[in-house]
């Protein structure tokens, strides 16, 4: 099969390069090609012929800027009418259905039978997976020959236009997100919040913040051929005027990347300098025994014996944090204050409502439960909230009783 390809971009020249190692003869037009184009041609294996060649072809898939290919079918229309043997002519680019109609209207008065084609993927690499070709009209049958040389090309039931109008959706769905989200990077960044929402984006955005990060970079080289496409989009979404507005002002602001791309690289750099910052780590979730450790660290622990020692010191005042039913259980210290656990910083802090008269002496307070634990977290409290002389007593209740500690049974058990 002869197959025409143009032009020579990372599209075109890939789609060549797949066909030409599966046996397909690429032919295609250098002229007003730059070097590059050139050389990325030779290395696809692609033969550099004539217009009035290549309208002989097989089928000729366009692969050309959205804003040249009707210029392009215009251009190959009197070769064709020329052919003797007529090819199938596939437009394959980013335009409207409207374009694409009129592409086709050029490509039948010259004789051709026409595709309406959308790509949707990447550039065909060797070994991974390639791009969709989505074709319908008339010629759509004839492009699916293309499965036959490792290309994925998929027939729609559908009328010419609708190929492009797939194309317009998911190009604008796509390509609009990373608009979007480059704007308001950018904003973001004017204003001082950038970090801010790094940080917000990989926190609460987990599955889009990688795709901006893929998204974007990839976008700086490719931005001055999307304007164009969105002004395709534009008028595919013509319907509606303010989304129709919309893509309007993304191909501006497309065209205004291209311009900083190929120019002072102001806005490419933030965007860059925005995306290179990792994210701050979430913070550690601590654990109750990473708590108590970092508690114990920084507060007075008593040994049950030096507890004992300061019962009775009028500057000293014993708080027991355990609830009442623990009271009950196990019995009292005598003279000691009692404080749930719960209530602790509401009973300290002298501007609560709940502020407690024990709380707001100048004394050294030592804090005590069952075993020890929730008295060093609350001594740490008690310490953070201005209680500088705090203490817990270590071994809790049940250590002051075994060292001798006197202990007084709960009002329920008396006389029992």
């Amino acid at each position: 099969m002869r197959i025409a390809i143009v032009a020579q971009g990372a599209m075109g020249a890939g789609t060549g390069a797949a066909l030409s190692r599966r046996g397909a003869q690429v032919i295609t037009s250098l002229a007003g090609r730059s070097g590059a184009s050139a050389a990325r041609a030779k290395a696809a294996g692609m033969l550099a012929v004539e217009d009035a060649e290549m309208a002989g072809a097989d089928m000729i898939l366009s692969i050309v800027p959205p804003g040249e290919a009707l210029a392009f079918a215009r251009r190959m229309a009197p070769h064709i009418k020329a052919a003797p043997r007529k090819p199938m002519f596939a437009d394959c680019n980013a335009v409207s259905p409207a374009t694409a109609l009129q592409i086709g209207a050029v490509i039948s008065a010259a004789g051709a039978v026409f595709a309406d084609a959308g790509i949707i993927g990447g550039p065909p690499r060797e070994g991974a997976a390639g791009p969709v070709f989505y074709a319908c009209g008339e010629g759509a049958a004839r492009l699916a020959a293309l499965n036959g040389f490792g290309l994925d090309a998929r027939v729609m039931e559908a009328p010419a236009g609708a190929a492009s109008a797939l194309k317009m959706a998911y190009g604008g769905i796509t390509k609009g997100c990373t608009a979007i989200g480059s704007a308001m990077m950018l904003a973001a960044m004017r204003a001082g919040a950038g970090e801010a929402l790094r940080d917000e984006l990989a926190d609460s955005q987990p599955l889009l913040t990688p795709w901006l990060e893929r998204q974007v970079p990839g976008m700086f080289s490719k931005a001055h051929r999307w304007v164009a496409e969105m002004r395709e989009v534009a008028e595919f979404a013509g319907g509606d005027a303010e989304a129709a507005a919309l893509y309007e002002a993304i191909a501006d602001l497309y065209g205004r990347i291209a311009a900083d791309e190929a120019g002072p690289r102001a806005e490419i750099g933030a965007l860059q300098d925005f995306l290179a910052r990792k994210p701050a780590p979430p913070p550690r979730v601590l654990g109750y025994k990473e708590m108590l450790a970092r508690a114990n660290a920084a507060v007075t622990t008593l040994t049950p014996q030096q507890a004992i020692a300061l019962h009775g010191d009028d500057d000293v005042v014993f708080v027991d944090l355990r609830d009442p039913r623990e009271q009950q259980l196990k019995g009292k210290m005598p003279g000691a204050f009692h404080c749930p656990r719960g209530m602790l910083e509401f009973w300290i802090d002298p501007q609560s409502p709940y502020a407690k008269p024990v709380f707001q002496q100048n004394k050294r307070f030592v804090f005590f439960c069952a075993g020890g634990w929730r008295s060093a977290l609350a001594a740490q409290t008690a310490g953070q909230m201005g209680l500088a002389r705090a203490a817990h007593a270590g071994g809790g209740f049940k250590g002051w009783k075994e060292a001798g500690g006197p202990a007084e049974p709960s009002p329920a058990k008396q006389g029992g």
